[in-house]
């Protein structure tokens, strides 16, 4: 809240308050994941919550904060009721919207999965998790002198702190400038350069340099296409440096209302929570239907290949999302997801899999709900297999 401090805040503005309490009870059959001694418990779940937005001509303002209270039935030691362990926050603030000197913060704090080889379930909140604090500080410098070109400078501030200690804490200070030219009124292309230097409690800290270039094309009103492409030169202190073509393609289509399809492929650099600097190429594709059923369908495949580690994962998966309303009031939700993964150099193979119904009748302040969730992961490592049963009730209401 410090840029509201230090600004009047102008009579014209707009503020909002939305408050929000999460009652949740839960039963799991596997606690800890574990592929032999299953524990189960009941988990008590207690959430309140708020949302503060203000929106104003020099100056946007948002703060979604919430505590998660859980306290176990059997496992009492795994009890979560310090501050540390039950709040979740996300700030949003921008500085001089819309104007050519702009400065954004934003500051969240949310518990994070640490390595994907290990035990993947989003619904438990203790295996193989970790709470991280992420700030990014970004003044911006956007010229709007010109009418068919715009300059812009900047430069990025992240720093990652990881309450777990196999977290990499790290700062990045990267500086960033961009040519953005109107080429038509359908295309737009850009050319950009970027400098960072990675700092790391772990790992190795390194240098990055990025010179691509853009293009943004609306086919047709449905249709439109964007795609950069370029290098990246990753530079390390005590070890072998790297470079490499990154590039990227978007397609998405939306002919009207009903339907929503898109397609996607990249290849990048990007940090992971636990071993440095991993290179990924991604594709993925989605077809949603928006109106009487709403439903997605999603499939992907993604390399992932670290820098400095002797590993690499390879995943193919496919998730599916229906929601079927029987009455304005009361809805039936069901999730699906599969996946194929290849982790090297162990040649370990293993397949996850999962579904989840959940039953929701809205009211006046809320939505109650009342679900089941099945999770398995079958490796070729008997070790590494495990398999979660979830059941809930729950209601979220909101003011």
């Amino acid at each position: 809240m410090l840029l509201a401090i230090l600004l009047p805040l102008p009579v014209q503005a707009a503020f909002e308050i939305e408050p929000r309490l999460l009652v949740r009870e839960e039963f799991t059959d596997n606690l800890y994941l574990d592929d032999v001694d299953e524990e189960s418990d009941f988990i008590t779940t207690v959430a309140p919550g708020v949302l503060l937005r203000y929106d104003a001509r020099l100056l946007d303002l948002e703060l979604d904060y919430s505590l998660h209270f859980l306290q176990y039935l059997h496992h009492d030691e795994e009890d979560e009721t310090s501050l540390k362990d039950t709040q979740r926050v996300r700030f949003q603030g921008e500085l001089l919207p819309d104007q050519d000197f702009s400065l954004s913060v934003i500051d969240e704090y949310q518990r994070v999965t640490i390595d994907n080889r290990r035990q993947v379930v989003d619904d438990n909140p203790l295996v193989n998790k970790s709470n991280r604090n992420r700030l990014v500080i970004n003044p911006e410098y956007r010229s709007g002198y010109f009418t068919t070109f715009t300059p812009i400078v900047g430069y990025r501030f992240e720093k990652l702190d990881y309450d777990s200690p196999e977290g990499d804490d790290s700062d990045f200070h990267q500086f960033y400038s961009n040519l953005e030219k109107r080429l038509n009124p359908k295309m737009t292309g850009s050319l950009g350069y970027s400098y960072g230097i990675y700092q790391s409690r772990t790992e190795d800290d390194y240098q990055r340099q990025d010179l691509t270039g853009r293009l943004d094309y609306r086919l047709s009103p449905a249709l439109t296409l964007a795609g950069g492409a370029g290098s990246a030169w990753i530079n390390y202190k005590e070890r072998r440096g790297e470079q490499a073509v990154i590039w990227d393609v978007v397609l998405e289509w939306q002919p009207g209302p009903r339907w929503r399809a898109g397609l996607s492929c990249s290849e990048d650099f990007a940090l992971s929570v636990n071993e440095g600097l991993s290179k990924i190429l991604r594709a993925e594709a989605f077809f949603g239907y928006l109106e009487r059923l709403p439903s997605e369908v999603r499939v992907y495949a993604e390399r992932q290949d670290y820098v400095t580690e002797d590993r690499e994962d390879r995943s193919v998966g496919l998730n599916v999302r229906v929601s079927v309303p029987f009455h304005s009031r009361i809805s039936l939700d069901f999730t699906g997801e599969s996946s194929l993964w290849r982790f090297l150099p162990e040649d370990e193979d293993v397949f996850r899999y999962g579904a989840g119904l959940a039953l929701s009748y809205r009211i006046k302040y809320g939505v109650l709900s009342v679900g089941y969730r099945y999770r398995e992961s079958d490796s070729d490592l008997d070790e590494n297999d495990y398999q979660s049963n979830l059941a809930f009730v729950q209601a979220e209401l909101s003011y």
